[in-house]
């Protein structure tokens, strides 16, 4: 069996009370099993375990899953090591020879011939450098860097320890001539939560070579948007102390998890990702972006801070003074730094220093505009709403008026009960429901297409019936969910299209990934469509030239929209 396969088999078969009872004393009450919590102090029992359900829930501490999970929470251990450990015991063999087993093995390797260049003269020039960065050996060794001296270094040793040229190729480690991809550069290995290498990031020593960093490339086991450098290693500080400090740069949370503030994480990207989010929301309650405060930096946190709040993260913003990375504030003064994150701005100080200094005030157009700009294709969530609520007595604009404003204007934001309507019945254009429920078809036959929406900045679904396909299979697991659990996840009203949608022959992934952009470029054609009619309405009873030329740029961006998908059909 694969990995997979046992954990299903696990899950069906695995006595979960047998095996939580070597950990905890049990006693059954009614249908279920209670005893003191193993994962917090507790006098009073409130760790539960359901044996039909196959789960245990502690409702005092949270922490919750199946058979597999415990095990690997009460180990310390990885999730593939507590799958292991219970298909030994049921003398289950684990077969890990696929395609993707062997990417994370040739990623393993490549971590460990890279790391040893370091202590070789082939890597003296990379450890100068390490070491003029201020780190030092141990954190070195913790992050696991590594050194790729030469274009044909690793190609070379990894073809001598028996990996073929496609396996390294498909792992991101040579380009398409064959190269090595890091080569003459420092790497940061990037680690899954089971500790497990999928990718790194890498500086050149070049500092004539324009482009500074590198990460790899999209692969069967890495996607840069669903990932945080250094996760592994923040995670005991982040879980004891419910929060996390996002800065951008790899050198910023190496060196600033070596001079003790642990709990630091790098985002990899422009600003924080709503994939990201859910992964912190999983762990955290706080996010502090400690970003560079140059226009770029403040920006991202002023995206980020909605991105965070949609998914029940308290966001906050520490400042740096101008020009000042967090690294270097970290080596030079830590006790600056350690001021600047004991006082950081809570959303509403932050949008008001923001408003004043880029937009002329919170109650400008202007603001306003871009408050409903980073608030567009956002789920709703209680600390969204309340985050709105407070901004709405700030402005002196009562909820109501300020929702409606936001969402007139483009921004998805779903009210709760007695509010205004919302922007998905205000602006709906004729004929999106169809290409809606072909789009939901496609994600629930493969959910992995989901990013192609989630990634694009223009899209937010109008269709309930959509939503709650995105909303789902966010959630969806494939390591946890047989194909019945996943068809309960969702809704009753949709269980029926959720079942036709998978037995549907869409073709191969290729041709559903294409399908997928010709129906997101349909939609956006149909959503300009709506927004033109709109345009020319008020035009019809108005000269202003402003909505003209409004109406120009977007009878342009509809042209060009057209002119892809005739090149995608």
């Amino acid at each position: 069996m694969t990995i997979d396969e046992a954990a299903v088999y696990i899950r069906n078969n695995v006595d979960i009370v047998e095996v939580v009872s070597r950990y905890v004393s049990l006693k059954k009450v009614g249908r279920n099993y209670f005893g003191l919590c193993p994962f917090h102090s507790e006098k009073t029992p409130s760790f539960s375990v359901n044996p039909s359900k196959g789960i245990f829930k502690c409702f005092g501490c949270g922490e919750g899953g199946d058979v597999i999970k415990f095990l690997s929470k009460i180990e310390n251990t990885t999730y593939r090591e507590a799958v292991k450990m219970l298909a030994a015991e049921l003398g289950i063999a684990i077969d890990e020879n696929t395609e993707t087993e062997k990417i994370l093995q040739v990623l393993e390797e490549a971590r460990r011939l890279m790391n040893g260049v370091l202590l070789t003269r082939s890597g003296a020039l990379a450890l100068s450098y390490l070491s003029n960065r201020g780190l030092k050996a141990e954190t070195i060794s913790v992050f696991g860097l590594g050194y790729d001296p030469t274009r044909d270094f690793l190609q070379k040793a990894l073809a001598r320890k028996g990996f073929p040229a496609d396996l390294v190729r498909k792992a991101g480690l040579t380009n398409s001539i064959g190269n090595d991809f890091f080569g003459g550069r420092i790497v940061f290995p990037i680690e899954n939560l089971s500790r497990r290498t999928i990718g790194f990031g890498a500086r050149t020593l070049d500092d004539t070579n324009p482009v500074k960093y590198l990460n790899t490339g999209e692969t069967p086991v890495f996607k840069k948007s669903l990932v945080l450098y250094g996760l592994t290693q923040a995670l005991p500080s982040m879980e004891k102390t419910k929060s996390v400090v996002l800065v951008e740069g790899y050198f910023d949370a190496v060196v600033l998890s070596q001079e003790g503030f642990p709990n630091v994480v790098a985002i990899l990207g422009t600003t924080v990702t709503p994939e990201q989010s859910r992964l912190l929301g999983r762990k955290v309650r706080r996010a502090t972006f400690l970003l560079d405060s140059d226009d770029a930096g403040i920006m991202a946190a002023f995206k980020g801070c909605f991105v965070l709040l949609s998914q029940n993260v308290e966001p906050l913003v520490a400042l740096l003074p101008e020009g000042v990375d967090p690294d270097e504030m970290a080596l030079r003064s830590k006790n600056k730094l350690s001021e600047v994150l004991s006082a950081p701005l809570d959303l509403l100080k932050f949008l008001e220093f923001l408003a004043a200094k880029y937009f002329g005030g919170m109650r400008s157009p202007e603001f306003l505009e871009a408050l409903s700009q980073n608030l567009r294709g956002l789920p709703t969530s209680p600390l969204l709403e309340m985050a709105l609520n407070e901004l709405g007595e700030k402005l002196g604009l009562e909820a109501k008026t300020l929702q409606s404003f936001l969402s007139s204007r483009g921004a998805k934001f779903e009210h709760g009960e007695g509010a205004t309507t919302n922007a998905a019945t205000t602006r709906k254009p004729v004929d999106v429901e169809s290409i809606e429920e072909q789009m939901a078809r496609l994600l629930i036959n493969t959910p992995e297409l989901s990013n192609i929406l989630i990634e694009d900045e223009y899209f937010y679904p109008y269709t309930p019936g959509l939503r709650e396909v995105l909303d789902t299979i966010k959630d969806w697991d494939p390591e946890k969910h047989t194909a019945q659990k996943y068809v309960e996840m969702f809704p009753p009203y949709l269980r029926d299209l959720v079942e036709e949608s998978m037995l549907e022959n869409f073709g191969t992934y290729e041709q559903k990934e294409k399908m997928l952009k010709e129906l997101l470029g349909r939609w956006r054609v149909k959503d300009l469509d709506n927004y033109i009619a709109k345009l020319r309405t008020e035009l019809a009873n108005s000269h202003d030239e402003g909505l003209l030329e409004q109406l120009q740029e977007v009878l342009s961006e509809r042209d060009e929209i057209s002119r892809q998908l005739q090149g995608l059909e």
